[in-house]
């Protein structure tokens, strides 16, 4: 597609789909095929964006008070649309993402998943009833929504992660804005797309183009905004940050990490072989849950990475669409060009390179941002490659002399996103679990893969959109006049 003939993406706002005031515009290109102009993003004005939050203001006061069955019903509407449109939107994930059909595919089908157990957990029951110290009283706890949440999408997963926040604030009586990432704006359309047919009503769900640090900015700063959820690069997360605390809101934020697989000498080799794949190269190693980082015990570390290359160089690199590939390019030039970097620092100071670590430019990936699937051997702790998350398919590699040392090399001080053990031992799988501080623990699969419906996802997520209230009820004068009159 030509530039001259590329789409212009529209905000939606209050319940219509507008064209944009913005005399600014991004490109939306094809990650495998720069020459490939999808379509322009506009970076809306700051009008734009607050009238976005404003209508959304407007909107809450009757979407709190619909009943929460009816908040899931919704959901469950939008999840049956996005099923029946999930070939056209994973080809759109493909196109303006990079990712591999499959794994685009099995992006819908998350969502999917997701949006039908958060539908159906609008009407589970919520809060508790609690004894109180005196006669004729009684408690109970119950969850009310905060307000307008922000949600500033990543482009890892353009689809999934933003469902998943979207549908816990509706079903939770909240109003959402969403500002997508400037690389994914097609996808974001159709997720919108399909909440509005599902008959969101007027101003529940939003949508704005922009910048994180324009109309992010915008929105944070906007006092009925009372939540923000972001998904990116630490330098976006922290700048959010400093302004929802300025404004005392809530936030929650998410970004890549140097997720660990810690691969011992009696792990299942094959096993753990096929999860580190999983989870360094799936998705070109660009989800946030991306494994970064492998720590090989000695006795096992040569046969590992003899074999683990011999697959790596396998892999086929290529456009998404096409099914027999299965790696796909890195977002943009930005995130190629800083994976890039690391790796050669690496080298220099003293990393090697087993495989990879140079750009692909023969033939058709002449014009894509496509990365060779790199390894990266005998990574020391100290190294910058160690502690920062390439943004692609980049796996550095640290050799130990055992358990303990693995355990302390892979210890941070805050909490990591993801983490891995490969084992037979069960005594190592619990202490593994007992202390790491992960967010999410895997013993014996990838790093990658949560299922968020989990406790521990599903309660957070419904913690961080509400507040908890307790009412107190005095009904012990009435039951002593009713008493009185022999009832």
């Amino acid at each position: 597609m030509s530039e001259s003939s590329a789409r212009i993406y529209r905000n939606y706002i209050g319940g219509a789909w507008l064209a944009s005031l913005a005399r600014r515009h991004a490109p939306n290109i094809n990650p495998a095929n720069a020459e490939d102009y999808i379509g322009d993003v506009p970076l809306s004005i700051d009008d734009e964006a607050i009238a976005a939050a404003e209508v959304a203001a407007h909107a809450l006061r009757s979407w709190r008070r619909t009943p929460a069955p009816a908040r899931g019903a919704l959901v469950l509407r939008a999840a049956q649309l996005l099923a029946e449109r999930a070939e056209p939107i994973a080809r759109a994930i493909v196109r303006e993402q990079g990712k591999t059909l499959a794994e685009a595919r099995a992006e819908v089908q998350h969502a999917i998943a997701y949006a039908e157990f958060c539908g159906a957990a609008a009407a589970m029951p919520e809060g508790a009833t609690v004894p109180l110290s005196s006669a004729g009283r009684f408690g109970y706890t119950r969850r009310r929504p905060l307000g307008v949440v922000a949600l500033l999408t990543p482009d890892w997963s353009p689809l999934a992660l933003p469902l998943e926040r979207l549908a816990q604030a509706l079903i939770t009586g909240n109003t959402v804005v969403v500002k997508p990432a400037l690389a994914t704006p097609e996808t974001a359309e159709w997720l919108v797309r399909c909440f509005a047919d599902a008959g969101a009503p007027s101003g529940v769900v939003n949508l704005v183009h922009g910048a994180s640090d324009e109309t992010g900015a915008t929105l944070i700063d906007h006092p009925a905004v009372r939540a923000v959820w972001i998904g990116g690069l630490h330098a976006d997360i922290a700048g959010a940050r400093r302004q929802a605390d300025m404004r005392d809101i809530r936030f929650m934020g998410e970004h890549r990490d140097v997720n660990p697989v810690i691969v011992l000498e009696d792990a299942d080799l094959d096993l753990a072989l096929s999860g580190v794949i999983a989870g360094a190269f799936g998705n070109a190693g660009q989800t946030h849950t991306a494994t970064k980082r492998v720590v090989l015990v000695h006795p096992v570390a040569d046969a590992f990475l003899e074999a683990l290359v011999a697959r790596v160089c396998a892999m086929r690199l290529g456009n998404g669409l096409n099914e027999q590939v299965s790696l796909g390019p890195c977002t943009d030039e930005a995130q190629i060009q800083q994976a890039l970097d690391l790796i050669e620092q690496a080298r220099a100071e003293g990393a090697e390179v087993l495989c990879g670590g140079v750009r692909a430019r023969d033939g058709e990936l002449a014009h894509g941002f496509f990365l060779r699937p790199t390894i990266v051997d005998r990574v020391r702790p100290d190294m910058r490659i160690a502690q920062e998350a390439a943004p692609g398919p980049v796996l550095a590699v640290t050799r130990v002399e055992s358990f303990a040392e693995a355990l302390t090399l892979v210890h941070q001080p805050q909490q990591l996103v993801a983490a891995s053990l490969y084992t037979r031992d069960g005594a190592r799988m619990l202490r593994f679990a007992d202390d790491i501080r992960a967010r999410s623990i895997h013993i014996n699969t990838p790093t990658t893969g949560n299922e968020p419906h989990l406790p521990v996802h599903h309660n957070t997520l419904l913690d961080f959109f509400t507040e908890t209230s307790a009412v107190y009820i005095e009904y012990g004068a009435e039951r002593g006049r009713l008493q009185d009159e022999g009832i």
